[in-house]
């Protein structure tokens, strides 16, 4: 994992975790309207800092736990995940091993096929490789992808400036396989009514609705927030909506 730290002079800390086959440049335009009046930590988790290999979502969250503890006296104040970054976000949340004072989870598709999960662990991670490694030259994504999202080309393709080098094979498995695992996770948490969440996702986003009632259960006064017109990840290309929005939360 590696951090970059933005707005150091700021008593409220916000941590950014970027989706899949993202680092933290993920954020680059979302931070300068932040660091003005927060501490923004924005991380590449493992797998994607261009040294390690993603394993679980536990693993990962130890990982920022730890940073947490040694750099930022224990607590933050809010945990923002993007995507499958929201795996590590929630864990940390809910584990509450570090003091974390509240969450977002955008766009947290709920994947599951049941018994088809075995297709889609063969599929996307190959698919993703295939993709990561012509990804100067794509011009259209891939069929799979674009139904995934409900996004065009054209605002996906933008964010791809934000993969980083040595992604493998192996993280993209672990984490296919890790995004499968989510709501089961999520189905084992006890219910919180004192939790301070909210759930992003696009209102053209796909397989949200079956998340977003697991997520009551847990956290029965999150906070259900679509984004008219809006696909899979299209907050990302607006940082404008991203930095008002959270201020808004963080003043409730």
């Amino acid at each position: 994992m590696i951090a970059k730290e933005f707005g150091t002079q700021n008593a409220k800390k916000i941590l950014l975790v970027p989706g899949n086959m993202m680092s933290w440049r993920q954020f680059e335009q979302l931070i300068p309207l932040l660091e003005t009046d927060f501490h923004v930590i924005a991380i590449s988790t493992d797998g994607y800092d261009e040294i390690s290999t993603f394993t679980t979502a536990e693993a990962s969250a130890e990982s920022v736990e730890k940073y947490i503890r040694e750099r930022l006296d224990g607590a933050i104040d809010l945990a923002f995940g993007e995507s499958f970054g929201c795996t590590t976000a929630g864990l940390l949340f809910h584990r509450q091993r570090v003091c974390v004072g509240a969450l977002i989870m955008s766009g947290p598709q709920y994947m599951s096929l049941r018994c088809f999960n075995w297709l889609l662990k063969a599929i996307i991670p190959r698919n993703q490789f295939k993709l990561l490694n012509k990804i100067q030259e794509q011009k259209k994504l891939p069929w799979l992808l674009k139904r995934y999202t409900r996004t065009d080309d054209e605002k996906l393709i933008r964010q791809f400036s934000a993969v980083p080098k040595n992604i493998s094979i192996e993280t993209l498995r672990s984490c296919t396989d890790e995004a499968l695992k989510l709501y089961k996770m999520i189905d084992r948490f006890e219910p919180d009514p004192n939790a301070r969440v909210a759930v992003w996702h696009g209102a053209k986003e796909p397989n949200m609705a079956k998340a977003i009632r697991k997520l009551k259960r847990a956290f029965p006064n999150a906070e259900d927030h679509p984004f008219e017109g809006y696909g899979h990840g299209e907050i990302i290309a607006n940082p404008d909506v991203m930095a008002a929005e959270i201020r808004r939360f963080m003043k409730a």
